[in-house]
């Protein structure tokens, strides 16, 4: 039987879809980082109000109930506002992880689109040498056939003189 004339391009689409199967693999690996990075900055920013709401109560507790000089309650007021101006840091780190999940999830579909093409692609040359080795045989078993006449009719003419 003879080779296959597009088998340089089958291999070709088969290392394609190999190519594509692992930077599938590998942005799934990239958003699922990122969809944990966003849960951690989520984790972060609510440990943080917490902290933020025990540390208020604990610092209004001390100037409670006494006499305390101004400078003291100005202090524990600013120590106060401090911290609620630090909580848009752990704000501004769950929107950036958000963002990257965004564009992560982007080259997933991206990946997930390549992937599908370069499978169809070798779907198709596989389909298309499918039907060629099917022919090939067909065309071979016909040869045979007829090599089997000629054969025959050979031996068939030579006993009949």
């Amino acid at each position: 039987m003879s080779r296959y004339p597009l088998e340089a391009i089958r291999s070709l689409r088969l290392r394609k879809q190999d190519e594509a199967e692992r930077k599938l693999a590998a942005a799934r690996v990239v958003e699922e980082q990122r969809r944990q990075e966003v849960k951690n900055a989520e984790k972060a920013l609510q440990d943080y109000l917490e902290w933020i709401k025990k540390e208020a109560d604990r610092l209004f507790s001390t100037i409670v109930g006494e006499l305390n000089p101004i400078h003291k309650v100005m202090d524990i007021t600013k120590q106060i506002e401090w911290n609620r101006n630090h909580q848009s840091t752990y704000v501004v780190a769950v929107d950036e992880a958000k963002k990257k999940l965004q564009e992560a999830q982007a080259e997933t579909v991206v990946c997930r689109q390549e992937q599908e093409k370069a499978y169809k692609e070798v779907w198709k040359i596989n389909q298309h040498r499918e039907m060629w080795l099917h022919e090939e045989a067909l065309q071979e078993e016909r040869d045979e056939e007829a090599e089997l006449e000629e054969v025959a009719s050979t031996i068939f003419a030579m006993h009949a003189h």
